[in-house]
């Protein structure tokens, strides 16, 4: 398979906490708008962001490039790509009915999720769920609950030992007290980014267990913890952000887990209908 060199947002999160808050701040500005180095010298770059000369050089440095020049070349590579892709911009007006925006940003919001996605980063996220020999730590937003529900269900049905963190920081921390290496944490949260996801995945990941996250930038916390992340959009439909790039990520994660453990699940699948019908658990087709 051909190396695919990391993205910029991937060079961001790997560099992490290493980071300066004017690095961050430098950072934000570059991936919201590549064409600001793509096109700009050092002294334009230092100027967006109220810095000096040696601090974009710096920032360059920790992103693992030799100089200025080699970050500007990779921006312009990001930025072709990104002319080359149909992703225009959901734009809202205030004649627009309710309806009709709402649709079109779902619509919009669940294609980009897939494009940032990609079958090979959704093959490496499963495989560390399913190659696990330990326990699956689920730690979802509260205030975005849907992803976490699709994971802990969705995982649950599939493999033993998938356990969602949540509750009081007292309770968690008992938790995870036995976690270690051979866990994997799957991580879902977004700005204005929660503490409790925040400080559970690092604890985890301070333990051992390898992460997966699913957020929306690469200066997000998770992201920088993450062995492997995708990084998603998150509109507002209405006057709340909409959870539905986070939920189709988990739902095609939830189906290549499945897919990988194809071999041995219809035994599982077995035993659990026996337990359903036992416990009389559905309607049924007479009901």
């Amino acid at each position: 398979m051909v190396a695919v060199e990391p993205t910029l947002a991937q060079l961001v999160a790997g560099a992490g906490d290493e980071l300066t808050p004017t690095e961050r701040r430098l950072a934000a500005v570059i991936l919201e708008d590549p064409t600001v180095v793509a096109f700009g010298t050092v002294a334009d770059v230092a100027r967006r962001v109220d810095a000096s000369g040696p601090t974009v050089v710096r920032f360059a440095n920790k992103l693992g490039f030799d100089g200025y020049g080699a970050l500007q070349d990779r921006a312009r590579a990001a930025l072709a790509a990104q002319l080359r892709r149909p992703t225009d911009r959901i734009r809202q007006s205030d004649g627009t009915a309710v309806f009709d925006r709402a649709r079109a940003t779902a619509l919009h919001t669940i294609e980009a999720a897939f494009d940032s996605l990609g079958s090979d980063l959704l093959e490496a996220m499963a495989t560390l769920v399913v190659e696990s020999p330990g326990r699956i730590w689920i730690v979802a937003s509260a205030t975005s609950p849907a992803p976490g529900e699709v994971l802990l269900v969705g995982l649950g049905a599939l493999r033993p030992d998938v356990r969602q963190l949540s509750g009081a920081s007292g309770a968690v921390a008992g938790r995870i007290a036995d976690a270690g290496a051979g866990d994997v944490v799957v991580a879902v949260d977004f700005k204005r980014y929660e503490h409790d996801v925040v400080r559970a995945t690092r604890s985890l990941a301070a333990a051992g267990a390898r992460v997966v996250a699913v957020t929306d930038s690469a200066l997000s916390p998770i992201a920088g913890l993450a062995d492997h992340w995708c990084e998603i959009d998150v509109p507002a439909i209405g006057p709340f952000d909409s959870s539905l790039g986070a939920v189709a990520i988990c739902e095609a994660l939830v189906a290549e887990v499945a897919h990988q453990l194809r071999n041995t699940l219809p035994e599982r699948f077995d035993r659990l209908e026996a337990l359903w019908a036992a416990n009389d658990v559905f309607l049924g087709a007479d009901g």
